[in-house]
């Protein structure tokens, strides 16, 4: 399957492929919505990438993300799951906030999400020259995410305390993950 994956820029009518990957990727309570999704496609395609088997057509993971000015902030409001991303994106921002990240469960441990990530990266990099730093956030509970940022160069810089609050679970806290961008 990985020789027939493809990375390219999210179109409108992958919608529903994006949310599938999101029921199947997030607990109840933190998944996000499709109009959200539909809002971060329209403030930042470019930034907004899925992962598409070229043999079958069949899309198996995304990332999406946000250009941030500097004076932002990095904070649990700003941060918060659901924010509306064409009230903080800012073409010429300078910091890249990836959003969001998933694959279905069968294209897992195939290093597509490696790929995709990757893939974010080098654009941004090449067409975004004025970004200067990439933050996340990540569950203190997802250690194959976070060890991928880890090895991605990125940090722990901070903790939100409960910010994760998945459905009839305790709650999680966010790893607040950053590298300057190069």
């Amino acid at each position: 399957m990985t020789d027939s994956i493809i990375i390219r820029n999210v179109r409108r009518r992958d919608i529903d492929s994006i949310m599938k990957i999101e029921y199947e990727s997030f607990l109840p309570g933190l998944r996000e919505e499709k109009d959200l999704y539909l809002k971060r496609i329209k403030a930042f395609a470019d930034g907004f990438l899925v992962a598409q088997d070229s043999d079958t057509g069949q899309i198996g993971g995304y990332i999406s993300s946000e250009l941030w000015r500097e004076d932002q902030g990095v904070n649990a409001d700003v941060l918060a799951l659901g924010h509306d991303p064409l009230s903080v994106h800012d073409q010429n921002g300078k910091y890249l906030y990836i959003t969001s990240f998933g694959t279905l469960p069968d294209w897992r441990g195939k290093k597509i999400g490696l790929k995709l990530f990757m893939a974010l990266e080098e654009k941004i990099e090449k067409n975004y020259p004025n970004v200067i730093k990439k933050i996340l956030i990540v569950s203190e509970k997802w250690t194959a995410a976070r060890n991928l940022y880890t090895r991605q160069g990125f940090k722990e810089t901070g903790r939100i305390i409960n910010f994760f609050t998945p459905d009839n679970l305790p709650a999680e806290d966010a790893v607040i993950m950053m590298k300057p961008a190069y």
